[in-house]
């Protein structure tokens, strides 16, 4: 495993995970937003985390959404360099991860994007995660199907810059605070961040690392209330289609980290479009 793909790893899955590999990281993910603590708000979304028999907000990491009874589809680079069916379990439907840990499935198989890449910054090659991603989603086929939940449906075109979008995820709240070395910052209850779909270029302007406008779209929040980083990796864009249900836009990628910016910092986040996925 190159030393690249390895610290892209570790940024994606977040310390706890990184402790059960070997390796040390830190990560950040959604600031701000609306929680749901509701019981089965959000039952197609998924939550991938290290087997074991520790608490699941400890072993949480990247996530993903339900788009068939046997597949999750989530972001390529939380997988990259992983033995995904020796070490990972699939989480569905948990609103708050310290109480429910949902319907629990294995891994069977993962198939990534091929044309799924890191993209080093111009900037700095050489720091990862400064990185950018290109076709940066992965299928994840499940031990067994769930049943009795409805999939998310994949959005069949782009959201036009203007269209409202929602993130759901899992994730730290906050930067890490060297002066609160306790301070609890996991997202144990489930977030919504509403966001508005940007143009390539504002996206582009707001970050040296390339942004690849043939799989990569960008969101964010106009009231700056609400920001992401690394650590959410995979989690799903919801955009709402014809009837107002619900469809899968796209799967968190990457976000202001690319411009050294932390978590509660103003900056777009970047989604893989599931557009792409299967072209």
């Amino acid at each position: 495993m190159s030393e690249r793909v390895k610290a892209k790893r570790v940024l994606a899955f977040g310390a706890a995970v990184a402790f059960v590999l070997g390796a040390a990281g830190s990560a950040q993910a959604m600031s701000g937003g609306t929680q749901l603590p509701r019981p089965g708000a959000t039952p197609w979304l998924a939550t991938l985390a290290v087997k074991g028999d520790g608490p699941l907000l400890g072993r949480a990491s990247c996530g993903g959404a339900l788009i068939a009874p046997d597949r999750v589809l989530t972001a390529a680079h939380c997988l990259d360099g992983v033995d995904a069916v020796k070490v990972l379990e699939v989480h569905l439907g948990s609103s708050v991860l310290s109480r429910d840990p949902g319907v629990v499935r294995g891994i069977r198989e993962v198939r990534p994007d091929p044309r799924y890449k890191l993209l080093p910054s111009p900037v700095d090659p050489s720091h990862v995660e400064l990185s950018s991603a290109a076709y940066d989603l992965a299928e994840i086929r499940l031990s067994a199907p769930v049943r009795g939940v409805k999939p998310l449906p994949l959005a069949k075109h782009r959201p036009r810059p203007g269209t409202p979008v929602s993130l759901y995820a899992h994730g730290i709240t906050a930067a890490p605070d060297p002066s609160r070395p306790g301070q609890e910052i996991r997202g144990d209850v489930l977030r919504r961040g509403d966001l508005v779909v940007r143009t390539h270029a504002q996206c582009a302007a707001q970050t040296p690392a390339v942004v690849d406008d043939a799989s990569v779209f960008c969101a964010r929040d106009p009231r700056e209330r609400t920001t992401m980083c690394f650590g959410d990796s995979g989690s799903p864009l919801v955009v709402r289609g014809r009837g107002g249900r619900p469809e899968l836009a796209g799967v968190f990628s990457f976000a202001g980290e690319t411009a050294g910016k932390v978590c509660g910092q103003p900056a777009d986040a970047a989604f893989a479009d599931v557009g792409v996925w299967g072209r």
